[in-house]
C-alpha cells in the first residue's frame, strides 16, 4: 500500500517582543487603530504607548515586563494586547484600507514567505519593478522576514486604478526565475 508523505509546513509564531518591535516600526498605524476602535479593551495601553512613541528613546532593551511594570499591569495582559493590537490593525486594514491611504499610489501588497501569507492595503511613491527589493518591517511578526523581492506587479483599471504587488520573501535571482520560466 502506498503512503503519502505530507511535507511539513514551515509557520512562523512570533514572540510578543517581536510584535513590540513591529508595531514601534509602525506607529502611524497604532495610531490609526487607536483613533478608530475606540471600544476595545486594550485602548487605554495602546494610547499610553503612543504618548510614549512605544520607547523610541530608551537606549537599553526593552522588554515586556518593563512595559508592565511602567503600566502598572501583569505581563499577561500586556502580551494579550500586544497580540491583539497587532491582529486588529490587520482587520481594519481590510475592511477600511482608506484609512491607511495617504499620497501616492494605492497599492495592495501580498507577501509570501515559506507557507505564510499576508496581505495589506497601503501606499507608496513609486511602483517597485519585477525583481527589485522591498523592506517592509511590519510584517515581520506575521512572516519571520521583513525583506522581499518583487515577483510580479498587476493593474487593475476599473473605476479605480489598483495595483497589486506579489511580494516573495528573501531575494530574488533573476537568472533562476528566466531559467525556471
Amino acid at each position: 500500500m502506498q503512503r503519502i508523505k505530507e511535507r511539513r509546513k514551515i509557520l512562523h509564531i512570533p514572540s510578543t517582543h517581536e510584535i513590540f518591535l513591529s508595531l514601534k516600526g509602525m506607529t502611524k498605524y497604532s495610531n490609526i487603530l487607536a483613533n478608530h476602535n475606540t471600544d476595545k479593551p486594550y485602548i487605554d495601553f495602546l494610547r499610553w504607548l503612543i504618548e510614549r512613541n512605544f520607547y523610541e528613546t530608551w537606549k537599553e532593551k526593552i522588554t515586556i515586563k518593563k512595559i508592565a511594570t511602567d503600566y502598572k499591569t501583569e505581563n499577561t495582559k500586556v502580551t494579550r494586547w500586544l497580540k491583539e493590537i497587532y491582529g486588529d490593525i490587520f482587520v481594519l486594514n481590510y475592511e477600511k484600507p482608506d484609512l491607511f491611504y495617504g499620497g501616492g499610489t494605492k497599492v495592495c501588497l501580498f507577501f509570501n514567505h515559506n507557507d505564510n501569507y499576508q496581505d495589506i492595503f497601503t501606499f507608496l511613491p513609486v511602483i517597485p519593478r519585477e525583481f527589485e527589493t522591498v523592506r517592509f518591517p511590519f510584517v515581520k511578526s506575521k512572516l519571520g522576514i521583513d525583506y522581499f523581492w518583487v515577483k510580479r506587479v498587476e493593474h487593475e483599471i476599473f473605476d479605480e486604478v489598483t495595483v497589486t504587488i506579489w511580494l516573495q520573501g528573501g531575494f530574488g535571482n533573476k537568472y533562476r526565475e528566466f531559467t525556471l520560466e
